[in-house]
């Protein structure tokens, strides 16, 4: 992609998100979108107001996932799971605040529909609205949250990865769909791209820099070249193998999507766009 072309400019990406929410990701306007009967007593609530029984079963689902982590020789001790009564124990209601809450989480919605390797396209003419990483994305939804609070209260951490630690608290669709609906009236579109691994070999540059150094052939010696033609062939298999099986595992992502409901964020735009996006279905 040629990001000089194809991108808007740090400028325009920055008064689109103006045009977007022109009262702010918490406006009035947002919140009478997403909660119209009321902050306190809507379900996207439960995002920072979890009940017990859902902290009960994070920390339950956090627990397993670390247990599956240890090695056969590690012969520490496992840690007793968490219990119910215990988490009860530790939680503390704190008061509810509904602009800060809502920002936040539009802030981390639209990092799952600009980030999350997803493309948001301008349809007359193509450009990507590019946020960059899903780091610096994270930093450019912070700057534009700080500059519709006049403060500097967010930076990246509080929008990286999106909603990947609070999706399982309530259904996020309508914050997805508020978002598509303003997305679609600006005349923007989204590609859905279904998430992969890559195994990149860096091999190539690294020569090209050791070349710029010291020519091969300065201090060649042949048994140390046959040396590192057998540990490149070595590397070769193991990255051969690595690959088929980042494949492997992609292909049966893709399956048991399709065997699944489709995302929030694509049950979303469909609702909004009445199709579903470039992208979805993923393919094998």
């Amino acid at each position: 992609m040629d990001f000089d072309t194809n991108s808007y400019s740090d400028e325009e990406f920055h008064a689109e998100f103006d045009r977007l929410f022109p009262h702010g990701f918490a406006g009035q306007d947002v919140l009478q979108e997403l909660a119209p009967g009321g902050w306190a007593r809507s379900p996207l609530l439960a995002v920072f107001h979890p009940s017990v029984n859902q902290l009960y079963q994070e920390a339950l689902v956090m627990h397993r996932n670390l247990a599956n982590l240890r090695t056969p020789h590690d012969h520490r001790p496992e840690l007793p799971e968490p219990t119910r009564e215990a988490i009860a124990r530790e939680d503390r209601a704190h008061p509810i605040e509904p602009e800060a809450e809502v920002r936040e989480l539009v802030g981390q919605c639209l990092w799952d529909i600009f980030s999350d390797s997803h493309e948001v396209v301008a349809a007359e003419d193509s450009r990507v609205l590019d946020l960059g990483s899903f780091r610096y994305a994270g930093g450019v939804l912070a700057d534009v949250a700080n500059g519709q609070t006049g403060t500097t209260q967010y930076d990246y951490m509080h929008f990286y990865l999106g909603t990947s630690w609070v999706s399982q608290r309530a259904d996020l669709t309508p914050v997805y769909e508020m978002i598509f609906r303003r997305l679609r009236r600006r005349g923007l579109d989204w590609i859905y791209h279904f998430p992969r691994l890559y195994a990149v070999d860096f091999r190539p540059l690294k020569q090209a820099l050791d070349q710029q150094r010291a020519p091969e052939w300065l201090n060649y010696a042949p048994s140390e070249a046959l040396a590192r033609e057998e540990e490149q062939k070595q590397r070769d298999r193991e990255l051969a193998e690595l690959r088929e099986s980042l494949d492997a595992g992609y292909r049966q992502a893709v399956e048991e999507a399709l065997g699944a409901p489709p995302p929030a964020t694509v049950r979303a735009y469909q609702a909004v766009y009445g199709h579903f996006p470039r992208g979805w279905p993923p393919e094998v």
